[in-house]
């Protein structure tokens, strides 16, 4: 018989092989967890940025459709509540021109302005037209006919800026927001 000699070889990694495969799933990994973390970043901002359209555009669609059915407001002795300070007006600019104030289309004093970063509105109580995860840093209304002593058809211009509360830079977003609305009403003497 013939003697064989086996040759047994060890099989395994050597140590810089080892290495190598280490330092590549740490990258492989390494990445993953980067397009993940910036997956939900992205998330987080078209989360956000949401929030801000749907609040804006609710609040911007609100205000325009009570302004465009305001009525005059015509002083009658008989009635001791007035909403407007002077006969004939059909808007007045309130709180240092962050606030308008008329008669809306059922004859209650209505009232549109801002605090503390809140877009708020005065009708028989005070309501939030915008919740306080957002910051409201400008609300501007700018008046053009709105008396009887004009030719013109009353309008309200009015802009306002909204941004964001969150924690992280991608949850801040902003969004700046103008519109003119003219009174539905054809402006006539009484």
């Amino acid at each position: 018989m013939r003697n064989w000699k086996l040759k047994i070889k060890e099989k395994g990694f050597t140590i810089p092989e080892l290495l190598v495969s280490l330092f590549m799933f740490s990258l492989i990994i390494g990445g993953a967890t980067n397009l993940l973390l910036s997956g939900i970043a992205a998330q987080r901002s078209s989360l956000a940025m949401q929030e801000l359209l749907d609040q804006s555009s609710f609040v911007a669609e609100y205000m325009t459709r009570a302004l465009r059915q305001a009525k005059k407001e015509l002083f009658v002795l008989s009635l001791p509540d007035v909403c407007l300070s002077a006969r004939g007006l059909n808007y007045e600019i309130t709180q240092d021109g962050q606030g308008v104030k008329f008669l809306n289309s059922v004859g209650q004093c209505q009232e549109f302005f801002l605090d503390s970063g809140i877009i708020k509105e005065r009708l028989s109580a005070e309501e939030f037209l915008t919740s306080d995860n957002l910051n409201v840093t400008l609300l501007q209304f700018v008046l053009q006919g709105e008396g009887q002593d004009d030719d013109l058809q009353p309008r309200v211009t009015f802009a306002f800026e909204i941004e964001g509360q969150g924690a992280k830079p991608e949850s801040r977003p902003k969004l700046q927001f103008q519109t003119t609305i003219s009174q539905r009403n054809v402006d006539v003497p009484q």
